[in-house]
């Protein structure tokens, strides 16, 4: 089980691409494992035949178990391994300072199993190369990063690379094209690099099917809602429930605060619009909104911290990320060094991450690493909103929509253009003083964009 993630401790195998005993070849998609917001192709990491499959669909498997062997044409068989163990009966993965684990190994003469410790960045640097860690032998008395790497460049061989002419298609529209037996090779696609995505797939059956038809594909491809006449239970999405879980734990175990201020955002609109005017890059309010509040976290490296561990940590770079809702759920992509990409390149990121996301086809890489989240909600008429921290993050940027106010200035009453933003911070990180100064700074950018230019 491949490890996807930095705190990943267990993976879901949804499906097996290949059988116990088809032929793989090096870089061919083998198998589809979850993650906690998106699904992933995993690659067959040689050429040969699957063979000694543990692990069946819907299992849940600790990262770094041995679930399947890929072995080469005319190879005997290992002994099978004992089934893959669910992750509810796993042993939890060490912490860097509790004792290490062990990995077994065969001795010399072939005869019972040795135990070896193995260092937890071994054992994690063994799970995301597929490494069996029973087959290394250490240096050391214990197994260590430099000893993975090392058997990793010794089994290291020449692949032929992914098969040409396979169809780029997102896990989702895969399953679905799959239980409507329709060929993906026959769908145009309108996800990135035109691939196919579940959309087109639902379009695809929408046309060839009558109504009634597609609404029993449809069924059939999705959980089915359970009604008992008065009321009835929605089936939820994985990603959703996850989504519901890491909510629940936010909401009872930081104790969030709030702050919120009404800016002014007449020189924010008319900013956009000289920057638009001299661009062929599409840039929205949003794109501003990352530029600016990266600014302000350069300059409030606290409310960009992080909590692990009972610790406080801070981050060396800004990577903001941005709540985009999806069918099955909210994603937030990440915008790495938002404070200092160019405002073509951090439009064209926002632009190229929001597709990805709400076509299925954003990389596991660029949900991870966030240091601060906006979610702006302005768009659909909402004018203030409480956002839940996204954990182990110091705060959340709730945005408002813009609006025509009449408000005081030098004592007059004149309408201006109105924006509310609203801060949710984690106390065990940020006091309300330093949230305070972060906020006054951001909208001070907010009202004068050419103060953070300066």
């Amino acid at each position: 089980m491949p490890a996807l993630g930095m705190n990943q401790e267990t993976g879901t195998l949804l499906r097996w691409l290949k059988a116990e005993g088809d032929t793989v070849k090096k870089g061919e998609p083998l198998m589809e494992v979850a993650t906690d917001k998106t699904d992933v192709e995993i690659e067959a990491n040689a050429d040969g035949v699957l063979g000694n499959v543990t692990a069946q669909e819907g299992d849940e498997v600790p990262v770094g178990h041995v679930i399947a062997q890929i072995l080469a044409p005319g190879e005997t068989p290992k002994p099978k391994a004992a089934p893959a163990p669910k992750a509810a009966a796993a042993t939890p993965s060490p912490a860097p300072t509790s004792a290490p684990s062990t990995a077994s190994s065969a001795g010399a003469t072939g005869g019972a199993a040795v135990a070896h410790p193995i260092s937890p960045v071994a054992a994690r640097v063994a799970a995301e190369h597929g490494v069996d860690v029973s087959q290394i032998q250490p240096a050391g008395s214990r197994i260590q990063k430099e000893d993975v790497l090392a058997f990793v460049a010794a089994q290291a061989g020449t692949g032929t690379g992914a098969a040409n002419g396979r169809v780029l298609a997102s896990p989702k529209a895969r399953r679905l094209a799959q239980e409507a037996g329709l060929d993906l090779a026959t769908l145009t696609g309108s996800g990135p690099e035109n691939a196919v995505i579940a959309a087109d797939v639902a379009a695809a059956l929408a046309a060839t099917v009558d109504a009634p038809a597609a609404g029993q594909v449809a069924a059939s491809a999705a959980a089915t809602a359970v009604s008992d006449g008065e009321q009835t239970t929605i089936p939820m999405s994985r990603m959703w429930k996850v989504m519901a879980q890491r909510l629940t734990e936010s909401w009872t175990t930081v104790p969030h605060f709030y702050l919120a201020r009404d800016v002014e955002a007449t020189r924010l609109i008319a900013w956009r619009k000289d920057l638009q005017a001299r661009s062929t890059v599409k840039i929205t309010y949003t794109d501003l909104l990352v530029k600016l509040t990266g600014a302000a976290l350069r300059e409030h490296p606290r409310v960009n911290a992080a909590w692990h561990n009972g610790e406080i940590v801070e981050n060396t770079h800004v990577h903001i990320g941005l709540a985009v809702a999806e069918e099955d759920g909210l994603l937030v992509p990440v915008l790495r060094d938002a404070d200092r990409l160019r405002l073509g390149e951090l439009a064209t990121r926002r632009a190229e991450l929001v597709q990805a996301a709400q076509g299925g086809k954003l990389p596991l890489e660029d949900l991870q690493g966030g240091t601060f989240t906006i979610s702006n909600l302005g768009m659909f008429g909402v004018d203030r909103f409480n956002a839940i921290v996204n954990p182990p993050q110091a705060g959340i940027l709730a945005v408002g929509r813009m609006v025509d106010k009449v408000v005081p200035v030098d004592g007059v009453p004149a309408v201006r253009t109105m924006m509310n933003l609203t801060l949710s911070c984690d106390h065990r990180i940020v006091d309300g003083a330093r949230a305070a100064q972060f906020l006054d700074t951001l909208a001070a950018y907010l009202e004068e964009p050419l103060r953070a230019l300066e």
